[in-house]
């Protein structure tokens, strides 16, 4: 009995066409809904702004701060790496003696914030525990207060935030006043004393305020 071979042709371009899945066009572009509430953090960065009071760049320590009433040494160093690209140096606090427990640095002229500020900023490098910062401000009333840091539980470079809370008065009594409040200096005070072969070494660096424009209290309406 005769074999009939029978030969089927196959179109690739038909089997591709059958695998290939139909092409989509391109989603829509949503309309921009005018009535959607903005991101706080970007209604947030556009109310306050960084205003840098003190990064030891171009001045010495004589021009900065007060003579030190106590042994702590004071000074200018680049020994390790600055914690932003934009500072070369920073400043050293080291305590010489294990009997200094509080070292207290004062600003030859007090850096003056005119915006309203609601925190404070700064890079801080502890060596070693058991110590804790305040910065000193002064507000419109000459009142001062102290910016407590809390117990420094860490070691290397870190961005330190304290707040200012509402009882520091720095709002305008009247129209076009410009009060200022003063940054009039740093305190470290340690918590314990330390052996002579253990000696604690602060670093600061890149202080700055957050700030914003005050209110305004609008002039009287003009009676006709």
């Amino acid at each position: 009995m005769p074999v009939r071979i029978v030969i089927f042709t196959v179109s690739i371009a038909g089997v591709l066409t059958a695998f290939v899945p139909p092409v989509r066009g391109a989603d829509p572009v949503k309309p921009v809904n005018p009535n959607k509430v903005a991101d706080f953090a970007d209604i947030d960065a556009k109310i306050y702004k960084s205003e840098m009071l003190e990064n030891f760049e171009e001045k010495t320590i004589a021009e900065i701060f007060l003579p030190q009433e106590n042994a702590a040494t004071v000074n200018i160093s680049r020994e390790l790496t600055p914690p932003v690209s934009e500072s070369t140096q920073y400043i050293a606090i080291r305590i010489p003696e294990p009997e200094t427990r509080r070292v207290r640095l004062q600003f030859i002229k007090p850096p003056e914030v005119k915006s309203y500020c609601r925190a404070f900023t700064f890079w801080l490098n502890v060596e070693k525990l058991h110590a804790r910062l305040s910065l000193i401000v002064e507000d419109r009333e000459g009142r001062r207060h102290f910016l407590d840091s809390g117990e420094l539980q860490f070691r290397g470079w870190r961005r330190m935030r304290l707040s200012v809370p509402q009882k520091v008065h720095q709002q305008d009594w009247y129209l076009n006043e410009k009060s200022a409040l003063k940054l009039i200096g740093i305190e470290v005070v340690f918590a314990r004393k330390y052996t002579k072969n253990k000696l604690p070494l602060i670093l600061i660096d890149e202080i700055a305020a957050e700030v914003r424009e005050k209110y305004q209290v609008p002039p009287p309406l003009k009676k006709n």
